[in-house]
C-alpha cells in the first residue's frame, strides 16, 4: 500500500493542508513539501525544482495551528523543536507518519512518543533499499 493511500486527498479548504512531507522532495504527488533548499537535492532529478514546496524547517514552520491532517517525516532529523512544530502545526485528529533507518542500539522514535500522544503503531519496512522504522501516530484516536 502506498502512503498517500492511507491520508486524506487534497486540500481541506482554508488554510488546512492534507498532507505535509517534512524534508520532501516530491516523492508524494499530493502532498505539500516543506524545505528550505528550493532545489531537489538527491536522485536523477537532482536540481529540479521541488514541488509544491513551503519554504521551511521542521523547527519553524510556516503553518498556523491545528492546520495540517497528515503529516510524513523520513529520514529528517527529530530535535525537539521539530517535534513540538510537528505537533502544533497538526490537526486534532491528524495522522503523523515518522521514518527513520533502524539502529539497535537507538531507537530513533522515544522522543516523539514521549512528546505527541496518540494511537500509535511501529513497523519495519524497506525505503529506497534500507530498512527503516516506521512509527504511525493517530491523533484523536481511541
Amino acid at each position: 500500500m502506498q502512503i498517500e493511500e492511507s491520508f486524506p486527498r487534497g486540500c481541506c479548504g482554508g488554510n488546512t493542508v492534507a498532507l505535509l512531507d517534512v524534508g520532501g522532495e516530491g516523492r508524494y504527488a499530493t502532498a505539500m513539501n516543506l524545505n528550505p533548499s528550493a532545489e531537489k537535492t538527491l536522485g536523477p532529478n537532482k536540481g529540479q525544482p521541488i514541488p509544491n514546496r513551503i519554504d521551511g524547517r521542521a523547527e519553524d514552520i510556516p503553518l498556523p495551528d491545528s492546520s495540517v491532517r497528515a503529516i510524513i517525516v523520513e529520514r529528517t532529523p527529530l530535535r525537539n523543536e521539530a517535534i513540538d512544530e510537528l505537533a502544533r502545526v497538526a490537526t486534532d485528529d491528524a495522522i503523523l507518519v515518522f521514518r527513520h533507518l533502524v539502529n539497535e542500539h537507538y531507537d530513533p522514535h522515544t522522543r516523539v512518543r514521549e512528546q505527541i500522544n496518540g494511537e500509535v503503531d511501529i513497523d519495519q519496512l524497506e525505503l529506497d533499499g534500507q530498512t527503516v522504522q516506521q512509527l504511525t501516530i493517530r491523533l484523536g484516536a481511541g
